[in-house]
């Protein structure tokens, strides 16, 4: 792919409400429900989980690169998206009446996030939701390079996911985590390059509490690598079978 330039980045997790108190390890107790400031009125009730950490990542990451969030396109990427809400619309379909929420309804799709997104902006820019499965952070890079290159602008990459509920739980997870990439066509304004996204054979993502196996969390040492300013190949997925290669990319300072 061509180079792909940073301007902005974003973070959240349970006591950890940006990319720099997660790579300082400040943790903040109070920093149990992401802000989202973008969300108001009725969408900010509505709003799941997943979408609020989502729209507070987007946030951060336009405001650390002083971009309009109004105007962005966007990648989003989960890995199950709502399924939270999909469980419940299922529970109600099995007892009761099966009659079903309206709201959870229209919260339990892939895109919810990026639909409260667009209407709590106005914004009608291109935007994709997509999953990927353990090539999740991989696929959600190669999309958002695509629409750099087909659009020549400024786009917004947001990841998201939340641990599973039973009886679908990966023991290993315990909290959500969102992450998001303000990304640019041009180095102007920039404070790191992505380039050369490949499967090579390289160390894998370890896992690390809290978010063990959680696919999202493979774009950590990512955001570490772009927050603390240092340079190399970086990998995006976790350890799969022992004599395959893994998808990893360069990342460089600018400047």
């Amino acid at each position: 792919m061509k180079p792909v330039y940073v301007r902005g980045v974003g973070f959240w997790t349970t006591g950890y409400a940006n990319p720099k108190a997660w790579c300082a390890r400040d943790l903040d107790a109070t920093a149990s429900t992401p802000e989202a400031p973008l969300l108001a009125g009725a969408l900010r009730r509505r709003a799941t989980p997943l979408t609020r950490m989502g729209i507070e990542v987007l946030q951060q990451a336009a405001r650390m690169g002083d971009a309009d969030p109004t105007e962005l396109a966007s990648v989003w990427a989960t890995a199950h998206g709502e399924h939270s809400m999909a469980i419940g619309l299922l529970e109600m379909m099995q007892h009761g009446e099966g009659k079903l929420s309206p709201t959870k309804f229209h919260n339990s799709v892939h895109n919810t996030a990026s639909g409260y997104a667009s209407i709590a902006t106005g914004n009608r820019s291109p935007s994709t939701t997509l999953t990927g499965g353990a090539e999740l952070v991989a696929s959600a890079i190669i999309e958002a390079a695509c629409m750099l290159e087909a659009w020549d602008r400024d786009v917004i990459l947001v990841i998201a996911d939340e641990p599973l509920l039973p009886p679908f739980e990966l023991p290993d997870s315990s909290v959500p985590l969102a992450l998001s990439l303000l990304l640019s066509p041009r180095p102007e304004g920039a404070t790191s390059v992505l380039s050369r996204i490949r499967r090579a054979n390289v160390d894998p993502v370890a896992l690390r509490a809290p978010f063990g196996s959680l696919h999202v969390a493979a774009a950590v040492p990512l955001i570490e690598h772009i927050v603390e300013q240092r340079t190399g190949t970086v990998a995006l997925e976790f350890a799969g079978d022992p004599r395959e290669p893994v998808w990893c990319l360069d990342h460089d300072i600018v400047g």
